[in-house]
């Protein structure tokens, strides 16, 4: 292909893309969950022209009454602030929903330009990729956000008498965390691509380990709000236990592949 006609291709990948986000960004801010709609005992989406009960705000309620503590109080500074954080929480979940097509368009765009070995590589990451991901923001919705905001908040109490909470901090603070996660577990898949492409060997994840350990407890120090230390163990260990894994993984398959050239 042509320069121009790559760049035609890569204007209708990104046409598919956003327009599946911007769909989705309206069915989230203009439909609500419903239960048993029609008579099926389900969660089902149906149009709604109450914007307090679309899904992204459902979505948001959600997210307070499961982190925020019952003697904090949320409050928003200014008229527009609600909608704003409305329009956040539905472009987060139209970005998570169309993740499989966008993935799926830039796979097909970059797909003839990469050599065999390259492909079987993305091909053989694409899983771990997404699963661990996942597992990052699910450990940060589940374990880490409902330990971490109550935990802050039980230090606050002893300072003042009434806490407050804004919702826009709220949301960002929650979305930002969970995405800082989702991305420190995909430590070992980059461990694991590098060690694949020959640009670092296995023996240099084991030699420098000790930096690795210093890297990885700045990183949760820089991503918790908390100076106590404990929320950065929260985080600083699981990845630890991904760095060995992405090492044990790396020396696998050099293994494989030193016995693969012998047999």
């Amino acid at each position: 292909m042509t320069f121009f006609g790559h760049l035609e291709e890569l204007r209708q990948r990104l046409k598919v893309i956003i327009l599946a986000f911007v769909v989705l960004f309206l069915v989230f801010i203009t439909f609500s969950l419903q239960y048993g709609v029609l008579g099926l005992p389900m969660y089902l989406p149906v149009p709604s022209l109450d914007p307090k009960a679309s899904i992204a705000s459902q979505f948001l309620v959600a997210l307070q009454d499961r982190y925020i503590p019952a003697n904090v109080t949320t409050i928003v500074l200014t008229p527009w602030e609600a909608v704003v954080v409305q329009f956040k929480t539905a472009l987060f979940l139209a970005a998570v929903a169309i993740s499989p097509i966008s993935t799926y368009e830039f796979w097909a765009f970059v797909r003839p330009a990469l050599r065999p070995k390259e492909r079987r590589l993305l091909v053989r990451i694409s899983a771990p990729v997404v699963l661990l991901f996942l597992a990052g923001v699910a450990m940060s919705f589940l374990v880490v956000l409902p330990f971490t905001i109550p935990f802050l908040y039980d230090i606050a109490g002893g300072l003042v008498d009434e806490p407050f909470f804004q919702l826009q901090e709220f949301l960002d603070f929650v979305l930002l965390f969970s995405l800082a996660f989702g991305l420190a577990f995909e430590l070992p898949v980059l461990m694991y691509g590098l060690s694949s492409l020959g640009i670092v060997s296995p023996e240099f994840w084991a030699r420098n380990w000790r930096y690795a350990a210093i890297g990885i407890f700045v990183f949760g120090a820089f991503i918790t709000p908390d100076g106590s230390g404990v929320t950065m163990m929260l985080v600083s260990v699981p990845m630890l236990a991904l760095y060995a894994g992405g090492y044990g993984a790396s020396r696998l398959r050099e293994r494989r592949r030193a016995r693969a050239k012998t047999s």
